[in-house]
């Protein structure tokens, strides 16, 4: 059976296809959650994902956080300085998606190829992982359905840090993070799309280039008109753009 895992695609569109058009094959497809904000076309990332009918993806932070600001409706005729891609990406989306990504659940667990897989966005409520066999089993035992509790082979996907990896504490206990499908964290200058494919059983973590120029082409027609929040700009500018980083001066181009 062949797996493709991925999380953090926050609404970037076109890195979510390249990878699809690059692992063109595969059994099922799995999501450790943040499918919109801090991107572009968050419609477009909602329904490419539920083509695939996959009961195997888990609600990220901003998932939720995205359905909040929806629901509360405060996301129009917003001061420049204090919109942000979230207000952005709610004008973009309708009640129809909002309620997909509000039912997603936390986590979920399954079998394939022997192995028992649960999934869940992030560990704890920062950025921390798991670093011994007594935390793994620990987590397990709360997050996992009775039937699952005493499986041998055992593996954790988490998203969340953007930092694609394989921990393994032991022969048959590891948990991986496949990266974002989108953008790096800001001490890691990689533009690619990163992912995992597990196929047999066996991890394979993947990076594959794709066009940036879209959803940079945004965030430099709201630097044009002084439409959007500086930092948010400035990580875009990073993200997407040749920026040294997250918190270089913007270009400013005001409107004549």
């Amino acid at each position: 059976m062949k797996l493709l895992v991925i999380s953090d695609i926050h609404s970037n569109i076109w890195a979510l296809k390249k990878v699809l058009e690059t692992e063109r094959s595969f059994d099922l497809i799995c999501g450790a959650g943040d499918l919109v904000d801090y991107g572009t076309e968050p419609a477009q990332v909602v329904d490419c994902v539920r083509q695939f009918s996959s009961d195997l993806m888990v609600q990220g932070n901003h998932d939720s956080h995205v359905v909040n600001i929806w629901k509360q409706g405060r996301y129009w005729n917003m001061d420049p300085e204090e919109y942000k891609w979230v207000h952005h990406n709610c004008q973009r989306l309708d009640g129809e998606r909002i309620r997909y990504l509000e039912q997603l659940p936390l986590h979920v667990t399954f079998e394939a190829d022997g192995y028992v897989y649960m999934i869940q966005h992030q560990y704890d409520n920062a950025y921390g992982f798991i670093e011994s066999r007594h935390q793994f089993e620990e987590f397990w035992k709360r997050h996992t359905e009775p039937e699952y509790r005493n499986s041998r082979k055992r593996r954790m996907i988490f998203g969340h840090t953007h930092r694609q990896c394989i921990h393994v504490l032991d022969q048959h206990m590891l948990w991986l993070n496949p990266g974002s499908v989108s953008y790096r964290r800001p001490d890691d200058p990689d533009k690619t799309a990163h992912y995992a494919v597990i196929e047999n059983g066996e991890i394979r973590l993947c990076q594959v280039p794709y066009d940036r120029s879209h959803s940079l082409e945004e965030a430099r027609k709201l630097n044009k008109a002084h439409g959007m929040m500086e930092t948010e700009l400035q990580d875009f500018f990073f993200f997407f753009g040749d920026a040294r980083s997250s918190r270089d001066p913007l270009p400013w181009e005001p409107e004549k």
